[in-house]
């Protein structure tokens, strides 16, 4: 009966010990900023896959702090275009603050380089894309709109082989899948999961 109740004691400890963890807030708390707005990530790789990334992005950050605001504000191109703007200098910031209402500004690049396309004749019989391996980086920065302030700024770096791709003659690369997260959201991911850490609990 003793040796029983050891071991009961025993086995509650280790249960205890196991189901302990510590919870480190973020780093940088995105509330106290007031209302952000996110420009989808700029990048050469043609097809979704910018889109894609900062939908992501934006899925992660109001995870990590629901008490952000955040505002969803286009594609640089067209934002640019509508504060009669050419680049993010510390005017066209200011502009972006008048006509969006924020007070800071999310935006960042989408690299892809070194493409491995990788042939599978029942992969392109059956769906018209193959699939390639390639590296990929993601740079974000957060400035303030009122002065153009880095407030803060990261980025990864991660290679992978993503699916349902479009490879060009001249070695180009079209992500155009019908499922990005199938098809390459695994690369997104991991890039978005090490560029936020930031804001992460840990």
């Amino acid at each position: 009966m003793k040796r029983a109740i050891i071991v009961l004691v025993f086995v509650t400890l280790i249960a205890a010990a196991a189901g302990c963890h510590h919870a480190y807030p973020p780093r940088f708390n995105l509330d106290r900023l007031g209302t952000i707005g996110i420009i989808q990530f700029r990048s050469e790789a043609k097809g979704n896959i910018a889109e894609y990334a900062t939908r992501i992005f934006l899925e992660v950050l109001v995870k990590s702090q629901p008490g952000a605001r955040i505002k969803e504000l286009g594609r640089e191109d067209e934002v640019l275009q509508d504060i009669g703007a050419n680049r993010l200098s510390p005017d066209a910031l200011e502009a972006l603050r008048r006509r969006f209402n924020v007070d800071a500004v999310i935006f960042g690049t989408l690299d892809v380089s070194n493409i491995r396309p990788r042939v599978d004749l029942i992969s392109i019989i059956s769906t018209l894309s193959v699939s390639a391996a390639l590296d990929a980086v993601l740079t974000a920065r957060l400035l303030d709109t009122r002065d153009g302030t880095t407030i803060w700024t990261d980025s990864a770096r991660d290679r992978k082989t993503v699916a349902q791709v479009s490879v060009w003659r001249d070695g180009g690369i079209f992500f155009d899948a019908h499922d990005p997260e199938r098809a390459y959201g695994s690369l997104i991911r991991s890039l978005v999961a090490r560029t936020t850490r930031d804001f992460q609990w840990r």
